[in-house]
């Protein structure tokens, strides 16, 4: 039944491609049909370099372009009303992107509340003194399943970079206010070790000393359930968009080092009796999907999907990870 499925989808897929040269539908999907993209990935561009070790709280990341670090957990404090999680992303020039989290079963985070303007973000440095008081939602990139990122004011950079010590609050209505604050010496530490590793992984890159990963984990473990080729359209199709698209995002390295060390362990906490079936749901509701919204050309759809298969495995199958993914339990 899964297959037929499969085979209806992708024959959907072709035709949409074919239907382009009648009726004008965006070249994405002329060019990105399973047979073009086959021809497509016979020659793939050259594979970035990444790296990435932790500092304390903080990770580290690199690749051979750039340089970053993430904040695994930022914990939210202040009375028993306050329900949010997060993390924390900061790239080398300090630029910096809250991720916040609500409670997945309680809805926390619903599109139509956190765009109210009464809602609001206040950083403050060490000494105390507000350096940014706006709306919560004036700077916020992507609001999804409950889940919201937010680039923070050019003014919280200073603070990163030079203060010891950085407070976050968030005040949502009439809720009490949610607090987290963290100290910026680990921060300071993973950044310079990202700028030395940075040319030091450029230079690999130079001598073809770096190699993407093969293993998609989850998404190879789905296909070889149903039986599919290791070079099927699902797995071409998300280890393109892996190297060609996400590899490239601001905070791509470190979605993809995230990845790879929790796919394997979710997916050796999978019960044994229930495994196939498992694998079968998900290849269904998150890997075919994915796939094909990352062939046809709409990667944020495509990311989106993926994110929200990761954050519901590891609900269900590995919650002392949570905190990786800043779930919220």
């Amino acid at each position: 039944m899964i297959l037929n499925s499969r085979r209806r989808v992708l024959a959907l897929l072709l035709a949409a491609g074919a239907s382009t040269r009648l009726s004008g539908l965006p070249r994405a999907f002329a060019q990105e049909t399973p047979d073009a993209a086959a021809e497509s990935d016979t020659q793939p561009e050259k594979p970035d370099c990444f790296a990435s070790q932790d500092f304390g709280s903080w990770r580290a990341q690199a690749t051979n372009k750039q340089t970053g670090a993430r904040l695994k957990e930022l914990s939210f404090s202040t009375g028993s009303t306050c329900s949010l999680s997060g993390d924390l992303e900061v790239n080398g020039r300090y630029d910096a992107r809250l991720n916040l989290y609500g409670d997945p079963e309680k809805q926390a985070l619903p599109k139509e509340e956190l765009v109210k303007p009464e809602n609001r973000i206040v950083v403050k440095g060490e000494d105390g003194k507000v350096a940014v008081d706006e709306p919560l939602c004036g700077n916020c990139t992507d609001i999804y399943e409950g889940n919201v990122s937010i680039v923070l004011p050019l003014a919280t950079a200073p603070l990163l970079r030079d203060g010891a010590s950085v407070e976050i609050a968030i005040k949502l209505g009439d809720k009490e206010e949610c607090t987290s604050k963290f100290e910026t010496k680990e921060l300071h530490d993973a950044l310079a070790w990202a700028a030395d590793k940075r040319d030091e992984l450029a230079k690999d890159r130079d001598n073809d000393k770096c190699a993407a990963p093969d293993e998609c984990f989850i998404t190879s473990a789905c296909c070889d359930v149903l039986g599919l080729a290791d070079d099927c359209f699902e797995l071409r199709s998300l280890r393109a968009y892996r190297d060609n698209v996400l590899a490239k995002e601001r905070d791509g390295a470190d979605a993809i080092a995230l990845y790879y060390n929790l796919a394997p362990v979710i997916l050796r906490a999978l019960p044994e009796a229930q495994r196939n079936r498992i694998l079968s749901l998900i290849y269904l509701r998150y890997v075919l999907p994915a796939a094909l919204l990352a062939r046809i050309g709409l990667s944020g759809l495509a990311r989106r999907l993926y994110t929200a298969m990761m954050h519901r495995l590891v609900r269900d199958f590995a919650p002392l990870n949570a905190s990786a993914l800043g779930e919220n339990r």
